[in-house]
């Protein structure tokens, strides 16, 4: 049974119980959960909040799992979720509890949290520093920033990804000499996926330090969907025939880097039309 039919014919009490069941990755609860989010009414914001005051650690997750997307794609109440999720943040003990209450934080994109998040970052428990660089990724203050910007040289590779994806990505409007430094500072990261985010973060603010990497990366062995994009976002003309020699090296595949790849070699292409037109 998927999440879009969970919670047809139950009430919000029923929901709200089978939310509690199994451990952490149960998927008859997140089905649960995922049900009450679409329903975001009066009574399940209610019951989520009540979850807060629970001795059960799970449950108190589980409240904030709910309340950082209380109505889907539509927010319910978010003035309301905010409050509650930022008064239990301050009470809150237990470091699983406090990543669930920092994620869901970063879903509602709430800026009175920024004070709370940035001592959360500070906290010893890498679970708890991971909430906050959900939570601090979608704020784009100078002291969001500044806290991501330690976060994305955390010793918790999982904080360390999240911070980096975070100032490259979700923060893409956001262009200081550290931010671009702490991104600088990622590509010698031995995990494949924080080097891969910070190079599409440079790449997107076309930092030409980003440019060797790239090139390095599109010649390398096993060549990261990161790579693709990369080089899109910079547009260097060296780029294309690397670019060719990737698909010419493959068997079409259907693969979701084939369609990426397909992508970024008619961008290439796009452009050198365009700037050939010019030309004549």
């Amino acid at each position: 049974m998927s999440h879009h039919e969970e919670g047809k014919g139950k009430s919000t009490e029923a929901l709200i119980q089978a939310s509690l069941e199994g451990d952490e990755e149960d998927e008859r609860a997140w089905d649960a959960i995922w049900a009450l989010r679409r329903r975001g009414t009066r009574d399940v914001l209610d019951a989520a909040i009540h979850l807060l005051g629970e001795t059960s650690a799970k449950a108190r997750g589980r409240g904030a799992a709910i309340l950082g997307q209380l109505g889907g794609k539509t927010p319910a109440f978010p003035a309301e979720c905010g409050d509650a999720l930022m008064g239990q943040l301050r009470r809150e003990q237990e470091p699983a509890v406090l990543m669930s209450i920092g994620v869901a934080l970063g879903h509602l994109g709430e800026p009175r949290a920024l004070s709370e998040l940035i001592t959360l970052a500070m906290h010893p428990s890498d679970e708890a520093r991971y909430g906050a660089a959900h939570g601090l990724a979608v704020l784009s203050a100078p002291e969001a920033v500044d806290a991501l910007i330690r976060l994305s040289s955390d010793e918790d590779r999982d904080v360390r990804d999240y911070a980096t994806f975070g100032l490259g990505s979700l923060m893409e409007e956001v262009d200081t000499p550290e931010l671009r430094d702490a991104l600088a500072a990622r590509l010698d990261d031995e995990d494949p996926e924080i080097f891969g985010e910070a190079l599409v973060g440079l790449a997107h603010r076309k930092a030409p330090r980003a440019a060797d990497p790239v090139r390095a990366a599109l010649r390398g062995e096993e060549v990261m969907v990161y790579a693709l994009e990369a080089a899109a976002a910079l547009g260097d003309p060296s780029f294309h025939p690397l670019l060719l020699a990737i698909r010419d090296s493959q068997p079409p595949s259907g693969s979701y880097f084939e369609s990426v790849l397909k992508d970024v070699l008619s961008q290439f292409e796009q452009r050198n039309r365009s700037e050939a037109d010019e030309q004549t």
